[in-house]
């Protein structure tokens, strides 16, 4: 069979808890804000549930809204600089490369992607981006000066389905 003719399968991981062992916003970022963890996310919470909205939307604002209080940029450099530091589970690295060479000993292409309801410019930021064809997760909308100002793409488990199409 071809190189071209190879059939295709996608393997699609979430990443914050999957790739991950834990939510990306906990490796620096989260941190810089001043904040714990458990603190950042239960104020998240309790603007989801205050205001009847989106846990997404309420985590993606609280990220905004602090990071100007803190004096934090919010660019996509600065969010693939905190990627950087995200950490992974062991073995994640070495994951790919032996995925995709067992796929093509069996003569398909494997392809990999993200799904997830972290941020794309922090997925891009760690050491296994490149291994993804496409991201797809929240990201925010920008400014002239490339700060964010406000979410443009929220990723909760009902928009993953969508991205599966």
């Amino acid at each position: 069979m071809s190189k071209k003719n190879r059939p295709i399968v996608a393997l699609v991981y979430d990443f914050d808890g999957t790739l991950s062992p834990g939510n990306m916003q906990e490796f620096g970022f989260i941190q810089a804000l001043g904040k714990k963890p458990q603190e950042f996310w239960q104020e998240s919470d309790d603007i989801a549930a205050g205001q009847d909205a989106s846990n997404i939307l309420s985590y993606m604002k609280l990220m905004f809204d602090e990071s100007r209080k803190a004096g934090i940029k919010l660019r996509r450099e600065d969010f693939k600089k905190f990627g950087e530091g995200v950490e992974l589970y062991d073995g994640v690295l070495e994951w790919f490369s032996q995925v995709n060479e067992y796929g093509k000993k069996r003569g398909v292409k494997v392809e990999h992607y993200i799904n997830s309801s972290g941020l794309t410019s922090m997925s891009e930021g760690t050491p296994i981006a490149k291994e993804f064809k496409r991201i797809f997760a929240c990201s925010f909308l920008y400014n002239e000066e490339g700060e964010a100002v406000w979410p443009g793409v929220a990723v909760d488990y009902t928009a993953k389905t969508q991205f599966l199409f």
